[in-house]
């Protein structure tokens, strides 16, 4: 800490938004309430929220920052605007008397201008949505995205969910390429020695060091390893004679007394002789050499290496006579046993370092080829994305990217910037801390550096301190908050004398003293006294009973609460405690699981956060049957495995009686085949819950009582969630039913994959120290608070070095990885690596003593008070710690009985309210398309049945094959009868209507082709095929195809319609193709019911419509909206196929197909679209005179002659005015 800098407590009021600041904020000291204080300054003094950027650590601390903001904007617009009326000197007056510092402020610096700050404060509120809130990982999205062209990053890659399948396929690919290389002996020695495993061995070495991509990784040097030697101990162990030295080591042996028997204990001498010694020479002496480095071999190598070194120190004998030790030193025969197995041992320790080289050599391969492996996928991941901006940021390109960045956003807050990366932190530094420009904006750095605890994921405290020393190099500004508001003042007093005990927490963390805050805290009253000694250690008698004293504790306390001994007092109000406010935190899940299984024993409720996968529940399984029976409904077996299972509620009982019975599965198959076609239809989330209704899987869940059945039915809604959010990205059935298995193969720890919090979830909350970061109890319970630290599981080594930058020569320390081994690693690397686990260990003990609100109790195993791990750091100092707020707790000898509160029983009569004849249902849009969208199902089956064309038909479109066999006595032109059926045929001629001039035929040909070649090239090459085979003896069809569908367009354009009109009169001025619109509805349920009744009182009728309860828009494309010199109308083109007759194209046929087909709806809602179109753009519009009809082409039936391939319909004044009325206006809504 550089004592030169001067240091503010109160950044609310002395922040000033240029420069850098630091803001320590230590545990409890209201770093929230800070932050939104500051941001209404920010807002009010300078910038807009769109200009303003925020980051935090997770989205859940994200989510809780926005919220805060905007609280605190609210609530300090609605004070000033009780001020509004107050004079200058009021607001002096009031600003001296107001203890919110953020409201002292304003009012002394916007006493002359406190309209002005009321408005303001309105205009931020208004635009709050603009205020970027999030994690570092989604802002660096966030900036690539916003500037693809100014970062040279303008391929858009998908985060990644599932990056740890890359970095195991990598590993598997860079391992295979990598034994292949060498030369087979190694292999074999390395396989036969157990150093050459599976991937998944590799996995975490590979994850961890990713973590740390940024930092220099040493990779060590790979050992040259020459066969030759090996070879040639056959011969040398041949020669060994061990029965020489039987004097020595035979239990009878003339000079086995004088042995050490400290150093070979239970006849190890012996059995070094006689049994490891023989064996390791037998296998050198009868097979092939390399064989003595198998597994299988491994004790007895060690054995004899560690012997190597004993005769080495003279350490086999206690005191003898000389000549017998020397002896023994000097025989000939050990002399050939240390030349044998140092050889031996000197493989081994080279098989080693090239194991070590080959984790190192896995480590660096997958950092340099993932990046390729998910740009070619088309994919990244968070901290990939991050290095990406890191990169782009760099150089003079670069620097012009910032300076864009920076212009665009110039400040950014910075929550928990201990726990930022080197990535991280070289993207802010690029753009908010470059030497040239930190002055031109705004960067506000908040954490504290004693709750830096994620080093296992990438956190580096190393980081933190490079970034200080920058900061302070551009005279940057420091804050500390020193008022803790979280604990009550007693325990703030004793934790603070604690930790003053010894004030570095190693890595350059020094504690600051800290007071206790202001926030009122109701009191813990313990048998009538203010919350006694609220920090206790329970020393243990034996460190296995740990579990149970906690539990035991526990009990205690709630059978004090239900007493009435033990209970929080607020004023006049009191309430006892309960298990919701009582926490059990440990370093590790180990003995969370231990007191979870004790606090069940005694039937306290346990609340422990879920780490488990939904995949990997049973009722996961049972959704994976499901599916598998929907998918193939006919296959016995597999219907069978879904009945059984807890969504059907059937047992094997239950499913032999059924099959007794005459129906059998039938109705299950059938039922699943209709789900299966609804999927293929309509997708997964319909089809899904019809399922789900139709079976009654949800009654079922809870058919029979169990402590489980919420978790089930919320697993299920979480299913039913993911899936069908992937149905959007896996479409198709198949696809989706593929990508489910393999969740249910392989289940994950992805966050969006574990399961739920319930709503039932409540009792002791059980977490990890590092989950419990940034939350708060009443009463803590710490687990081994004096347990030496042990690492375990290390596979990464982190150690320092100071490099000089090229471009400042500056001397920068950075960080250096390594594999976790001793044999290539120096003293210094791992003093290092130790020294940086202990300070984080110091930290991680500092937050979990600081989550307590009222009390702590501090568990201890070590009876000498020796221990220096965990709170014994500072407790086990010199001489014990005393203090006036702290006690030891007495150990409970027995289990205490459980006292019940007595349950009082009240009968409360329930009325139930009045249902509401209007619901609520969120705004929501709708079609005609959605509105009729059954019909293709419900209408014309059994004409639908016979149908040969298996093209999948337009939305608003309704085919009618008739399957009667005549022959036309007019038939339709080929071109109209053979030009394919479906959305993509119809999609082309509408097209095509919309590009071409209707009154110049020169550029159609051109055009069609064109289309044809360029988006439509399947429906191209089916049309010629049909022709092809139609007409073999034709030559150049691809051009009288064109000229074919050339003259279609003609006869259609030509044919009279209302009054003798044409459409080739139009100039292109009179009309509007592909007319987009929104149609408002009321703020009610769409009277669906009261639309088909008008229709149907006119005479119109149409199969039952579907219902659109949220729809407060009708959005739809008309075709074509024209002026014929009187009136403006509407044509929609339709190619349905209504035979090969001109006969079935007559009015009289195309009005059946229209009832069929409900596109009287689709015209009636067109035509209100352009009544209220007309009614906004025209001054003096006249219904009655401007309104025109709807025209329906039915384009296979359109030859040019009058009456023949359309229907106009011009409806009534009455009835557009009538539809009008019942769609309703959501504006009118509003002001009534």
């Amino acid at each position: 800490m550089n004592s030169r800098v001067q240091v503010s407590y109160q950044p609310i009021i002395d922040i000033e938004f240029s420069g850098l600041h630091l803001i320590e904020a230590s545990a409890g000291t209201g770093k929230t309430y800070t932050l939104s204080s500051l941001m209404v300054r920010i807002f009010l003094e300078k910038y807009l929220p769109r200009q303003v950027i925020a980051t935090t650590f997770t989205r859940a601390a994200a989510a809780e920052l926005k919220s805060r903001i905007r609280a605190r904007l609210v609530e300090t617009y609605r004070y000033l605007e009780t001020k509004r009326s107050f004079t200058e000197h009021e607001l002096i007056t009031q600003a001296e008397q107001e203890p919110d510092l953020l409201l002292q402020h304003i009012l002394k610096s916007f006493a002359t201008r406190i309209a002005y700050a009321c408005e303001r404060l309105k205009l931020v509120i208004d635009q709050l949505d603009e205020l970027f809130v999030g994690t570092l990982d989604s802002f660096s999205q966030k900036l690539l995205r916003e500037f693809a062209f100014e970062s040279g990053k303008i391929e858009r890659a998908q985060i990644t969910d599932d990056a740890k399948t890359y970095s195991r396929q990598l590993i598997h690919d860079v391992l295979r390429e990598w034994i292949q290389s060498q030369p087979q002996n190694v292999i074999d020695a390395l396989y036969l020695a157990g150093e050459l495993k599976n991937v998944d061995s590799f996995v975490k070495l590979v994850e961890d060091s990713l973590n740390f991509s940024s930092a220099h990784f040493k990779l060590p040097e790979k050992p040259n390893i020459q066969f030759e030697q090996l070879a040639q101990l056959k011969q040398l162990a041949t020669e060994i004679d061990l029965s020489l030295l039987e004097n020595y080591y035979q239990l009878d042996g003339e000079h086995y007394k004088h042995v050490s028997g400290t150093i070979f204990r239970n006849g190890a001498f012996n059995k070094l002789f006689s049994e490891c010694l023989p064996q390791l020479l037998q296998v050198l002496t009868q097979s092939d050499s390399i064989l003595v480095f198998d597994g299988s071999m491994t004790a007895q190598r060690e054995l004899v290496f560690k012997f190597l070194g004993q005769l080495a120190d003279q350490k086999v004998f206690k005191k003898c006579p000389a000549e017998i030790s020397d002896g023994f030193y000097q025989h000939p025969c050990i002399q050939q046993i240390q030349q044998l197995f140092g050889v031996l041992k000197n493989y081994a320790e080279q098989f080693d370092q090239l194991h070590i080289f080959l984790k190192a050599y896995l480590c660096v391969e997958v950092k340099k080829r993932l990046p390729q492996v998910l740009q070619n996928k088309g994919e990244t991941t968070f901290s990939q994305q991050i290095r990406t901006l890191s990169e782009a940021l760099k150089g003079e390109q670069g620097q012009r990217f910032a300076v864009f960045v920076q212009a665009r956003y110039p400040l950014i807050l910075v929550d928990e910037f201990q726990d930022t990366n080197q990535d991280q932190d070289d993207m802010l530094a690029n753009i908010w801390r470059h030497p040239e420009r930190y002055q031109k904006g705004c960067m506000i750095m908040v954490g504290d550096r004693k709750q830096a605890i994620y080093g296992f994921r990438g956190g580096d405290m190393l980081t933190f301190l490079n970034a200080y020393k920058d900061i302070q190099a551009k005279h940057g500004r420091e804050y500390k908050l020193i008022h803790n508001h979280r604990s009550v003042a007693d325990l703030v007093e004793v934790v603070d004398a604690l930790f003053q005990r010894q004030i570095d927490f190693g890595e350059e963390v020094q504690y600051d003293p800290i007071r206790a805050g202001t926030r009122p805290h109701p009191v813990l009253i313990e048998q009538n006294n203010h919350n006694p000694h609220p920090l206790r250690w329970l020393m243990l008698k034996d460190k296995e009973t740990e579990a149970q004293q906690v539990a035991w504790k526990i009990r205690d306390l709630l059978n004090q609460s239900h007493a009435g001994q033990l209970y929080f007092q607020k004023d006049a109000q009191t309430q006892a405690l309960n298990e919701d406010d009582i926490a059990v935190l440990s370093r590790n899940h180990d003995g969370l699981d231990k007191v979870q299984f004790e606090l069940e024993r005694l039937g306290i409720r346990v609340n422990r956060p879920s780490k488990r996968s939904v995949f990997d529940c049973t009722v996961a399984q049972d959704v994976g049957a499901l599916l598998t029976a929907i998918l193939h409904p006919y296959d016995e077996a597999k219907v069978k495995r879904a009945l059984i299972s807890r969504l059907f509620a059937m047992d094997l009982k239950q499913l032999l009686q059924l099959e007794q019975t005459a129906e059998g599965l039938s109705q299950f198959m059938t039922g699943f085949d209709s789900i299966r076609e609804l999927w293929s239809a309509q997708g997964f989330l319909v089809a899904w819950q019809q399922c789900l209704i139709q079976f009654d899987i949800w009654q079922n869940l809870v058919a029979a009582q169990s402590k489980d059945n919420e978790r089930v039915v919320v697993n299920l809604r979480h299913l039913t969630e993911i899936l069908s959010q992937h149905s959007e990205k896996y479409s198709g059935a198949q696809n989706l039913y593929h990508w489910y298995l393999k969740q249910l193969s392989s289940p994950l720890d992805r966050d969006w994959e574990l399961e739920r919090k319930l709503s039932s979830e409540a009792g002791v909350q059980l977490m990890t120290i590092h989950q419990s970061k940034g939350l708060e109890f009443k009463i803590v319970f710490l687990l081994g608070a004096d347990k030496p630290f042990r690492e375990n599981n290390k596979t990464l080594n982190f150690s320092t070095q100071d490099v000089v930058q090229p471009d400042s020569s500056q001397t920068l320390t950075q960080r250096v990885v390594a594999i976790a081994d001793k044999t290539y690693l120096n003293e210094v690397e791992l003093k290092q690596h130790e020294e940086r686990a202990l300070a984080e260990q110091n930290r991680l003990w500092y937050v979990a003593l600081t989550r307590a609100s009222h009390r702590v109790y501090a568990l201890l195993q070590d009876l000498d008070g020796k221990s220096v791990s965990g709170l014994a750091f500072w407790k086990n100092r010199t001489e014990p710690f005393q203090h006036r707020c702290c006690t030891d707790e007495m150990v409970l000898e027995q289990i205490p009985q459980a006292i019940h509160l007595a349950k009082q029983t009240s009968i409360i009569e329930i009325q139930a309210q009045r249902f509401p004849e209007q619901r609520f249902y969120s705004r929501g849009k709708t079609s005609f398309s959605y509105l009729a969208q059954h019909l293709k199902h419900k209408a014309g089956t059994d004409l639908l049945v016979s149908q040969s064309d298996d093209a999948v038909l337009a939305e608003d479109e309704l085919d009618l094959i008739n399957t009667a066999e005549a022959i036309s006595a007019q038939p339709i032109d080929w071109i109209k009868s053979n030009f394919p059926r479906g959305t993509l045929a119809g999609n082309f001629l509408h097209e095509i209507f919309e590009h071409i001039n209707f009154q110049c035929s020169d550029d159609w040909v051109s055009e069609i082709r064109r289309r044809f070649k360029n988006d439509y090239s399947s429906l191209w090459q089916d049309l010629l095929n049909k022709y092809n085979e139609s007409f073999p003896e034709q030559e150049d069809a691809e051009n009288l195809l064109y000229q074919s569908v050339a003259e279609w367009l003609k006869d259609i354009l030509r044919t009279p319609l209302d009054q003798s009109f044409r459409l080739n009169q139009l100039q292109q001025e009179q009309y509007l193709s592909e007319f987009p619109f929104y149609l408002a509805l009321s703020d009610r349920v769409l009277a669906m019911t009261r639309i088909q009744q008008l229709f149907a009182e006119y005479g119109l009728n149409m199969p039952e419509l579907l219902e659109a309860r949220s729809a407060r828009y009708l959005n739809g494309s008309i075709d074509l909206v024209y002026f014929d010199g009187q009136r403006y109308h509407i044509a929609d083109y339709k190619s349905n196929y209504l035979g090969d007759d001109l006969a079935d194209y007559r009015s009289d046929s195309i009005a059946q197909s229209m009832s069929l087909a409900s596109y009287w709806l689709q015209a009636g809602l067109y035509l209100v679209a352009l009544h209220r179109y007309l009614q906004v753009k025209m001054q003096d519009y006249q219904i009655e005179q401007h309104l025109g009809g709807a025209t329906y082409l039915y384009l296979r039936g359109m030859n040019g002659e009058a009456e023949q391939g359309y229907y106009y319909w011009q409806p009534s004044i009455e009835f557009i005015l009538r539809l009008d009325a019942i769609l309703g206006y959501f504006a009118e809504d509003k002001i009534a």
